[in-house]
């Protein structure tokens, strides 16, 4: 293993002390001084192994009169800062690390991309519908069992099954979003995982579009246009962007836009007034698209389906500067739905 300029040694492997073991004693040397370190090596980078190991390393190098180092294959910049926040020295296989000696010594890279991926980790556990996983965890916080998750799952407008829960939670335990033990599964970090689901959040497919104008005042365009859903036997929701005002402040906007499961025409044709499919000033967008995202969790306002919370601030999340600042505002009901135990949902 290297990390230039340092020269590192090998002193002993698997290092018992009276308590505690640790996977290897190294010796770090850089110009005319050297400083040894109780090293836990870890096969896998995910935050509960780096966590892990940082506790480990630090409680080995206090028995052994060492300094405590983290060896995994690779560490982000968000785990890299952690250790150095703590003290802690990390290094990986892929070219980053953090070498810290108090007081004397402070060596940081940072940059290089993964060498050794993680290949059991569930893809895009953050989006499509392994991100309902996550998401029920914002809407309820704590379940006693795996199969109490898939009904509340299905019990907020979602479909999931058994396996593809299961193997999003060991990912989800594994970036220490959530925690499982004999007392049930729960989520651990709210923020955490609202911020995973911003960076890894895709839009809902549109496949077909209709924009136009009804003449009716913006705040009833809703229970007009679910109305007509309704005759026509269509699902719908409004978008997150649409659904601001039932968990933050902003201004109203002009265009009123609604996600459905059917030919947006089949809508229009049941309002019972003439749309204008060409004005220069719509006031809706009816978007039909199969993604079953925009349905979980969705909430009544005035007889209306509104999208949840989570869907309202990551579509926000996406857009300008004011509507990032009102995403904080939701960002902050969710948050406080979390510590309350949970948030109502449509039946």
């Amino acid at each position: 293993m290297k990390f230039p300029p340092l020269q590192i040694a090998l002193l002993e492997k698997e290092v018992q002390g009276e308590r505690l073991a640790c996977d290897a004693l190294l010796e770090v040397s850089w110009e005319d001084q050297s400083f040894r370190f109780a090293a836990e090596i870890k096969r896998y980078s995910s935050e509960k192994s780096v966590a892990d190991a940082l506790q480990q390393a630090r409680c080995a190098a206090d028995e052994l009169s060492a300094l405590p180092m983290v060896i995994t294959p690779w560490l982000s910049e968000d785990q890299l800062e952690r250790l150095q926040s703590e003290a802690v020295s990390g290094i990986d296989l892929s070219g980053n690390g953090v070498l810290v000696v108090p007081g004397k010594l402070l060596i940081a890279k940072s940059g290089k991309p993964n060498a050794y991926p993680d290949t059991r980790a569930v893809k895009n556990v953050y989006e499509g519908t392994s991100s309902l996983v996550g998401r029920v965890f914002l809407a309820r916080p704590v379940f006693s069992s795996v199969n109490e998750i898939v009904e509340e799952i299905q019990n907020r407008s979602g479909s999931i099954t058994q396996p593809t829960v299961s193997k999003a939670l060991k990912q989800l335990e594994a970036d220490l979003t959530i925690w499982r033990g004999k007392e049930g599964i729960k989520l651990l970090q709210g923020d955490k995982l609202l911020d995973r689901l911003t960076r890894d959040w895709k839009a809902p497919e549109r496949l077909e579009t209709i924009t136009g104008k009804l003449n009716a005042p913006i705040e009833k365009l809703g229970q007009l246009i679910s109305t007509a859903a309704k005759k026509a036997g269509a699902e719908i929701v409004m978008s997150g962007s649409s659904s601001v005002e039932a968990y933050g402040t902003m201004a109203r906007e002009e265009l009123f836009e609604i996600y459905c499961d059917v030919n947006p025409v089949k809508i229009i044709e049941n309002v019972g007034k003439k749309a204008d499919l060409s004005s220069r000033f719509p006031n809706f967008r009816i978007i039909r698209t199969d993604s079953p995202i925009v349905h979980f969790d969705k909430r009544l306002k005035s007889r209306v389906p509104i999208a949840s919370p989570v869907q309202c601030y990551l579509e926000l999340m996406q857009g300008d500067k004011r509507e990032k600042e009102t995403a904080l505002q939701v960002k902050n009901f969710i948050l406080r739905e979390i510590e309350a135990g949970g948030g109502n949902f449509q039946r």
